[in-house]
Order: C-alpha cells, then sequence, then structure tokens
C-alpha cells in the first residue's frame, strides 16, 4: 500500500506542476508569445512522460494484486488511515486534474484561434478567397481573385 500512496503522491506532485505549466503557457498565447509557449511545452513532455511512467507502476501494482481499478480495490479496503490518506490523494488529484484540462481547453481555443489568424493573413496575401456556398452571380462562384487557388502546384 505504500509503494500506491508514494506513486499517488508522486503523481499529484507532477500533476500541480503541468497544471502550474499549462497556466503559464495560456499567459503565452494570450499574448501571442509563440517562442515562450513551445518551451513552455518543451518544458511540459518530460512531466507527461514521467506521469505516464507512474500511471504504468501503478497499473502494474494493481494487476500484482488482482485489481483492475485503484477506485475498486480501495472500496474493499478496511477503515484505515492508509486508506483515508489514499482516499485524500485521489480526490485531489482529481480536481487538479479536471482543472489542467479545463486550462487545456483554453490553450486549444487560443491556438484555433491563432491558426485561424494565420489562414486569414495567408489568404489574405495571396488574394485567395473561400468559396461560397450561395454565391451572386458577378461574385466569380468564390474563384480567387487572381485566377489561381492558393495551394496550386503552379504557384
Amino acid at each position: 500500500m505504500k509503494d500506491i500512496v508514494e506513486i499517488l503522491r508522486q503523481q499529484l506532485v507532477l500533476c500541480k506542476r503541468l497544471l502550474e505549466l499549462a497556466q503559464a503557457q495560456k499567459i503565452e498565447l494570450v499574448k501571442t508569445d509563440a517562442v515562450a509557449a513551445r518551451k513552455l511545452t518543451g518544458t511540459m513532455e518530460p512531466i507527461m512522460a514521467e506521469i505516464n511512467s507512474l500511471e504504468k507502476r501503478k497499473e502494474k501494482l494493481m494487476s500484482s494484486r488482482g485489481e483492475n481499478s485503484l477506485p475498486v480495490w480501495l472500496s474493499k479496503l478496511p477503515d484505515s488511515p492508509e486508506k483515508e490518506v489514499l482516499d485524500t490523494l485521489i480526490k485531489k488529484q482529481e480536481i487538479v486534474l479536471q482543472e489542467l484540462k479545463k486550462v487545456n481547453s483554453d490553450n486549444l481555443q487560443y491556438l484555433n484561434r491563432h491558426a485561424e489568424f494565420i489562414d486569414y493573413n495567408i489568404n489574405v496575401m495571396t488574394q485567395t478567397s473561400a468559396g461560397v456556398t450561395y454565391g451572386t452571380p458577378g461574385d466569380a462562384g468564390g474563384m480567387p481573385v487572381q485566377g489561381r487557388k492558393m495551394f496550386d502546384a503552379g504557384v
């Protein structure tokens, strides 16, 4: 049981660090500082790998005890201080993971906005217009202004 407690503690610490980095990344994305956001992503990757490694160790320990799920195993344990510690660690980890999920969702929205802005600027620079579903007779059917498409092989 001590092994699982230690794994959960390590995972909680790493998840909190990952949350801090994701929040910092959100700030950099809002400021549109791509270099800083990329550096933060590079810092986050080894942490995620370590969390994954700890998760595999936890699964291996659980399978050696004949269980597939930590909550199921925990529910079978008699009440004890160790069980309370495990339950507390699991609850704290769930809270941190929910916060991380929300921050990552926000970051994804910022990244999508930046990608749309870049696409728009490329289209403006190349004078390419997007096709419209219902065009008027004089709009050339949504064709490019210069008579070529942005990703033509000859451009």
